[in-house]
């Protein structure tokens, strides 16, 4: 499964871009976040819109940055709305790169990407557990 590999470099550069003498502030985590969305783009070589977990993090991604200074809880509700709607968008879209590449389009249709609708399935659960 490749999506284990991207999530790898995912955390991986979130990592690298967070300062451990920092305290961890909801800009600190957004900006974490986008650091890996555009490391899994740069190394994995899809972009927003090939119908791939892309799909959902770029637009968390930006969600994230843009509710920052609310918190983190206002941050991740946003970020789990990006991308559950970035997911349900990649319906009827052309698979230009991951696993839906290989499916006959006729048979994406009326399916979301499965990689994004991950994202979404687990930044819902990341934004619900820390709201309680």
């Amino acid at each position: 499964m490749s999506s284990g590999a991207l999530y790898n470099i995912f955390i991986a550069a979130a990592a690298a871009a967070l300062d451990p003498a920092a305290p961890p502030t909801a800009a600190a985590a957004a900006a974490a976040f986008g650091a890996g969305a555009t490391a899994i783009s740069k190394y994995g070589g899809a972009a927003k819109g090939d119908r791939t977990m892309l799909d959902s993090l770029l637009p968390a991604a930006e969600a994230m940055a843009a509710a920052a200074a609310d918190g983190y809880g206002p941050m991740l509700a946003a970020a789990a709305a990006a991308a559950e709607a970035g997911a349900e968008a990649t319906k009827g879209m052309a698979a230009a790169a991951g696993r839906s590449s290989y499916v006959p389009a006729a048979t994406l249709a009326e399916v979301p990407d499965p990689g994004a609708m991950a994202v979404g399935f687990w930044l819902r659960a990341v934004a619900t557990a820390l709201a309680k």
